[in-house]
């Protein structure tokens, strides 16, 4: 990700909890570190004590709960909001708190969330399904991916896993990827059945995400009415069109392509789809265009990008499928595919005679292949143009030209090796990391569909990438990670960006290949390439075209 994203999107990397689920007796020897609970209605269940509490209810019975939280009948909630009163929860804090109780060891099984009691005015938090423990292929936190899971057994972060019983969703909150029980989402590093319930923003909530809670008999809550001083009209949903209607819309996406395309419009932490469209895809056949509407008091990180090889339902794309589905989550069976897709990301601002728009009238944008590329396009901008991109009293916004982005050049003998290190255990294999084929191929047609960059191929888990650890050489080198700025060396797994412009990035044929077909365009993380842009909101509108007149057709045979 550049560093034009964290304007566009900030996002909170949080540690992932891990709880562990096993088969068997629950006990102190096959928990390993961590605790056996006697759980009243999952059983016995192996967790541990830095995101969970065994807690007894107020029958004496046990029950698993989420840190800090306490049981009601077998219902877990929160003491600084509810408190437990013959049985039942009401609002109201709680006065004492019970202590966990560590309970003897019992049959463990894999658990399931307990449902929480919701309400018109709060939810108590709901317990979230513990994640099991992975294969023991890999011991301690050693980065797998490096031939330490074993045969058929997947990578998640530091842990290996069966993929017939797990999967690592990309998490709702941190966009990294969690061990969790296969089926199941993750939002803020808790495991949970998006049947059930879902990410509200900053937690679980109970009800799944295409169903509203229903009210609860055993709350005393009062009835409460929202009211919104200042609502939000509600945009037009995206209109399918020809690229020769005006375009009046905020956004307009073609597909100027021989084949069809699926456009993704996604915006939010959480990848919702924008308001007032009821999913985050839209067919486009060859020679339509797609309009979208903006409200009129702006979006935080929107990104639209075009998906390549759907079903009938935009799913299970060939390429494309960077993120999981929204509001269902999840990804197609061999997972999400890498964020190599051509895109246009922005954050809008507050257009003219919205309140907000003496705060916010700019709205910011890019284009960027920091991660790769897909597809060839041009960005061009309508209207007030003369007030874009500013410097004293030069302004002027003339597009974003990346039609000539060719597959066909896209390097299949990259040379990744640095610091010594010529080679990477890649799926068991000591893999050779001086001729590296960057390519995404079609395994049905042997057609490109995408060019990874240096970076996301290294770093990118299996079987599209390498799966190292971009924090250690050489793919410390590919992609200059700067966690911290004021203690920055190779040592502790950080470049900073004198060091990484004058490294070996940018001797790559993936980035000099980038700066020859797409010029201005990031093609590393601290590309010098002009890439965020700024226009006055609401009267500038923008027009993607994804291969446009004199490109090279998508896919590439």
């Amino acid at each position: 990700m550049n560093r034009n994203r964290v304007i566009l999107l900030l996002i909170g990397l949080l540690a992932a909890s891990v709880i562990e689920a096993k088969n068997g007796p629950c006990s102190q020897s096959n928990c390993g570190a961590a605790k056996c609970c006697d759980d009243a209605n999952l059983g016995g269940v192996c967790y541990s004590q830095d995101n969970y509490d065994c807690v007894s209810d107020n029958n004496g019975k046990l029950t698993l709960c989420g840190k800090g939280l306490l049981a009601c009948s077998n219902v877990c909630f929160d003491p600084s909001k509810y408190k437990c009163e013959n049985a039942k929860l009401s609002s109201g804090a709680t006065v004492t708190t019970p202590k966990p109780v560590t309970p003897a060891p019992q049959p463990a099984t894999t658990p399931k969330p307990a449902t929480p009691t919701p309400s018109n005015a709060q939810t108590p938090a709901p317990t979230p399904k513990p994640t099991p423990t992975p294969t023991s292929g890999n011991p301690g936190n050693v980065p797998c991916g490096n031939g330490n899971c074993g045969a058929g057994n997947g990578c998640c972060g530091v842990q290996c896993f069966n993929p017939q019983q797990y999967s690592c969703p990309v998490d709702y909150i941190t966009k990294v990827g969690h061990l969790c029980p296969l089926g199941f989402s993750s939002c803020g590093g808790k495991c949970y059945d998006p049947k059930s319930y879902h990410c509200d923003g900053k937690d679980l909530a109970y009800g799944s995400e295409n169903k509203a809670p229903t009210s609860a008999t055993n709350v005393n809550v009062p009835t409460q009415t929202a009211v919104n001083p200042n609502p939000v009209p509600v945009p037009t949903p995206p209109k399918v069109t020809t690229p020769q209607t005006t375009q009046t819309a905020d956004l307009r996406i073609i597909n100027n392509c021989k084949s069809t395309l699926w456009f993704e419009a996604r915006y939010g932490n959480f990848g919702k789809n924008l308001p007032g469209q009821a999913k985050t895809y839209t067919r486009a056949f060859p020679g339509e265009s797609v309009d979208y509407v903006i409200p009129a008091e702006g979006l935080e990180g929107t990104r639209f990008w075009a998906k390549y090889g759907c079903d009938n339902n935009g799913k299970n794309c060939i390429i494309g499928d960077q993120m999981q589905y929204y509001p269902e989550g999840g990804c197609p069976a061999g997972g999400c595919t890498p964020p190599v897709d051509s895109l246009f990301e922005a954050t809008w601002g507050c257009k003219p005679g919205s309140a907000c728009h003496a705060k916010n009238p700019t709205t910011w944008f890019d284009t960027s292949q920091v991660d790769g590329w897909t597809i060839p396009y041009r960005l061009t901008a309508n209207g007030a143009t003369n007030g874009c991109d500013c410097v004293g009293t030069k302004c002027g916004f003339s597009g974003v030209d990346a039609s000539r982005l060719d597959l066909a050049r896209c390097p299949t003998n990259e040379n990744m090796a640095y610091g010594g290190i010529a080679s990477a255990m890649v799926a068991g294999k000591q893999t050779s990391l001086s001729s590296v084929d960057l390519r995404i191929i079609d395994p049905k047609t042997n057609s490109i569909i995408g060019c990874m960059s240096p970076c996301k191929k290294i770093n990118w888990g299996l079987p599209f990438g390498m799966a190292q650890n971009e924090g250690t050489k050489p793919a410390l080198w590919m992609c200059c990670p700067t966690p911290d700025p004021k203690n920055c060396n190779a040592n502790n797994g950080c470049i900073l960006p004198t060091e990484c412009r004058n490294g070996p990035i940018e001797q790559t044929k993936f980035v000099n290949a980038v700066h020859d077909m797409a010029p201005g365009i990031y093609s590393y993380s601290y590309d010098d390439g002009v890439g965020l842009h700024a226009c006055p909101a609401g009267t500038v509108t923008y027009t993607m075209e994804y291969c446009p007149p004199g490109s090279s057709q998508f896919p590439h045979p």
